[in-house]
């Protein structure tokens, strides 16, 4: 059975109830007022990224936030009035042919196409987000192929090595590097562009002596 008040302290819980709810609405509103200024902090993220080559990800991992953290302070700061585009003319100060990194990375290109990005981060003594801004850079100019340092794995270099140098078969490298589908990876590395053809080694020729005695003469070159 519901309890039945009468009109008037029904009306009084009515307004009891209100005033209550219009002062958790108040309270919930309470706390800290948005900044209406950039912090200092902000304002060199927003000055870096606008005067430098630096990019989203490498300004992310500079200042130890997330990239989607730099995205919000670059759309806060446009709508304070800060201008975040990059000019376009900023590009061309990154001139490739006196980049040491990228030369580097040209020069090992030209060697080896089976490396990770991580590989060469460490190869150049430098962070994996300033290495992989560098390769953008040539691989936009066509200086080195698309599919150089896409491996993602440090093993699977040292399968597709060892498959290159032809010292097993293929299907003995995919047992010793733990690849039950080596024949398949093979494949698609090699419709990604990355060459993975064997490296052919002359036959052994074996010479008979008047004795009967067998030598084994060196591959010649």
């Amino acid at each position: 059975m519901f309890r039945r008040y009468p009109t008037g302290e029904t009306n009084a819980w009515r307004r009891l109830a209100g005033f209550s709810y219009l002062k958790r609405v108040k309270a919930m509103g309470r706390g800290r007022k948005p900044a209406k200024e950039l912090s200092s902090r902000d304002k060199k993220i927003v000055g870096q990224y606008r005067t430098t080559v630096d990019t989203m990800p490498r300004l992310a991992e500079k200042y130890g936030i997330s990239k989607q953290r730099i995205y919000e302070i670059l759309l806060r700061a446009k709508r304070f009035g800060y201008i975040t585009e990059k000019p376009k003319l900023l590009m061309r100060r990154h001139t490739i042919h006196q980049c040491e990194i990228c030369s580097k990375i040209f020069r090992i290109a030209a060697k080896d196409d089976l490396i990770t990005k991580g590989q060469l981060a460490q190869k150049l003594n430098i962070k994996e987000g300033t290495c992989r801004w560098h390769l953008n850079q040539l691989k936009r100019l066509g200086l080195i192929p698309k599919s150089f340092a896409t491996i993602r794995s440090d093993k699977l270099v040292k399968a597709l090595r060892c498959h290159k140098r032809g010292i097993l078969c293929t299907a003995a490298v995919g047992r010793k590097f733990g690849y039950k589908n080596f024949y398949s990876i093979l494949s698609y590395q090699k419709k990604k562009g990355i060459n993975i053809e064997r490296v052919s080694n002359s036959p052994i020729i074996p010479d008979l002596k008047p004795e009967g005695q067998i030598t084994i003469s060196p591959p010649r070159s």
